[in-house]
C-alpha cells in the first residue's frame, strides 16, 4: 500500500471512530464510555484506536473537531 491510501486508510478509520463515539454519546446519554465499548462498536482492537488518538481524552478533542467540522461545512 503506498503511503498516500495508507494515509487515507488512516484518516477514514479514524472518522468511523469519531463516528461511533458519537453514536455512543448520543444513544447512552450520561454513561461512561470504555475505549473496549467503543472498540467493539468499530470493530477493532482498543489498541486500534490508541494508533489513531494517543488517548481518550484526545478522542473527544476530536470529536469536537469532528463536529464543528460537520457544522460548519453544513452551513456553507
Amino acid at each position: 500500500m503506498s503511503p498516500r491510501a495508507d494515509k487515507q486508510e488512516r484518516g477514514s478509520r479514524r472518522q468511523v471512530i469519531l463516528e461511533a463515539l458519537a453514536r455512543e454519546l448520543e444513544e447512552k446519554p450520561g454513561e461512561r464510555i470504555t475505549t473496549a465499548q467503543l472498540a467493539r462498536a468499530v470493530g477493532v482492537s482498543e489498541a486500534a484506536l490508541y494508533r489513531h488518538f494517543p488517548s481518550k481524552a484526545k478522542m473527544f478533542e476530536g470529536l469536537i473537531e469532528f463536529v464543528e467540522e460537520t457544522v460548519f461545512s453544513l452551513a456553507n
